[in-house]
């Protein structure tokens, strides 16, 4: 019975690349029989795993053989998915501090317009009005930024 492998895994990419290639291909490049990579293949297997020369063999032959380069591509994937999700949090830590920065503007508005000594005293004029509506816009836009960083 045929073990279901994990999309994108290295056991996966394995199994199919030994099914693309001949044999003797295979043994002739590593020095390894398509016994030891089936057993590499295997999720479950855990004494038998892909040495990285053997991976890079295997690319190297599948290349040749026109059917590209599965290992490289999958490290490569895992890379940039790595500094995708990095970046991600980078933008959500920076969306924060932009938030909490116009949080803190809108208060000293707000506190300033709400100050006995303004321009109304303890009630709030036309003017203050206004730029309490902008900081609060502000705070607004930052936080749709935020929403849509951790999309």
């Amino acid at each position: 019975m045929t073990k279901i492998r994990e999309p994108l895994t290295i056991e996966k990419i394995l199994q199919d690349l030994i099914g693309k290639l001949k044999e003797n291909e295979i043994k002739e490049f590593t020095g390894k029989s398509i016994s030891h990579f089936r057993k590499c293949s295997d999720p479950g297997d855990k004494d038998h795993n892909l040495h990285l020369s053997d991976a890079i063999k295997l690319d190297i032959l599948s290349l040749k053989s026109q059917n590209g380069s599965p290992f490289l591509d999958n490290i490569s994937l895992i890379i940039n998915k790595e500094f995708e999700d990095m970046e991600t949090i980078e933008n959500v830590s920076r969306n924060l501090i932009n938030i909490g920065g116009r949080i803190g503007n809108l208060m000293d508005i707000t506190e300033k317009a709400l100050h006995p000594e303004g321009p109304k005293g303890e009630e709030i004029s036309k003017r203050e009005k206004d730029k309490i509506f902008n900081a609060i816009s502000e705070v607004e836009e930052k936080i749709a930024k935020l929403k849509l960083s951790i999309k």
